[in-house]
C-alpha cells in the first residue's frame, strides 16, 4: 500500500534524506509560525520559541533550589538559556496544559496506541478520522476560540512541540509543507493522512497532496 503521489518527483528523495540526516535540518519561514526540529535523543532541540528572549516585564519568583538546579541542567543540556526554558514552560501551560482538561485530552503510551490502531481497517480508520476532526474542531474552539485553518496549524504546531515529535514545517509564498515522523506504523500514517485530508480539502477547501511511509508522512497544501 502506498499514499497518493506528490506532484514534485523530488519528494521521495527529500523523505529519504530526512531519514539519513537524523532530523538534522534547517527550516526557514516567512510567517510567524515557529518551525521545529526535534532530535531523536531530545538533545539540542530547536522547539523553544525565538520570541521568548524578547524584552518584557521583569518579575521575581522564588523556587526550591532543587527545581532551579534541574531547570538549569535541562537548559544546558538542550543548549538554550535559562530564561528561554522558563518562558517555554509558561507558554506550554497557558496555551496547552491549562485548557487540556476542558478539551478532554489525555495521554497514552505510543506502543498502546499503535497496537489499537493496527487492529482497524482503512475504512474504520477513515471513519475514526472524521470523528477525530469533529473533536479537533471542539478542541480548537476551547484552546484558540475559533476553528480556522490558521488555528488548526497552530494547534498542530503546539502539539508537535509538546510531544517533541520530530517534524518540519515549511512555508513558501504559495504552500505549506509539513513533515512528521511519528514512528507508529503505516496505519497511523494513513490515519494522519485522512485527518489532514478532511481538514484541509473537505473543511477548508485547500489543495491537498501527500506522501507517506511506515513511520513518516509528508503533507502539502496551498496557503
Amino acid at each position: 500500500m502506498s499514499g497518493s503521489p506528490i506532484d514534485d518527483d523530488d519528494d521521495d528523495d527529500e523523505m529519504d534524506n530526512y531519514y539519513k540526516s537524523d532530523y538534522d535540518f534547517t527550516s526557514t519561514s516567512t510567517s510567524n509560525f515557529r518551525f521545529n526540529k526535534h532530535s531523536a535523543d531530545n538533545q539540542k532541540t530547536n522547539f523553544e520559541d525565538d520570541d521568548s528572549e524578547n524584552v518584557g516585564k521583569s518579575i521575581t519568583i522564588t523556587m526550591p533550589t532543587e527545581n532551579i538546579d534541574k531547570l538549569q541542567y535541562e537548559s544546558k543540556f538542550k543548549d538554550v538559556s535559562f530564561n528561554t526554558k522558563i518562558n517555554q514552560i509558561i507558554k506550554n501551560h497557558l496555551y496547552w496544559y491549562s485548557n487540556a482538561p476542558l478539551a478532554r485530552m489525555s495521554y497514552i503510551p505510543k506502543s498502546i496506541m499503535a497496537k489499537a490502531i493496527d487492529q482497524l481497517t482503512e475504512q474504520q480508520l477513515s471513519e475514526f478520522a472524521q470523528s477525530a476532526v469533529n473533536d479537533l474542531e471542539e478542541m480548537s474552539l476551547l484552546l484558540r476560540g475559533e476553528f480556522s485553518f490558521s488555528s488548526f496549524l497552530d494547534i498542530l504546531n503546539t502539539w508537535l512541540r509538546i510531544t517533541q515529535t520530530p517534524s518540519r514545517f515549511d512555508e513558501t509564498g504559495h504552500e505549506y509543507k509539513i513533515i512528521i515522523r511519528h514512528d507508529v506504523g503505516y496505519k497511523y500514517s494513513f490515519l494522519l493522512k485522512e485527518v489532514f485530508r478532511l481538514v484541509m480539502k473537505e473543511r477548508f477547501h485547500k489543495s491537498f497532496h501527500h506522501n507517506m511511509t511506515e513511520n513518516l508522512i509528508l503533507i502539502r497544501s496551498a496557503r
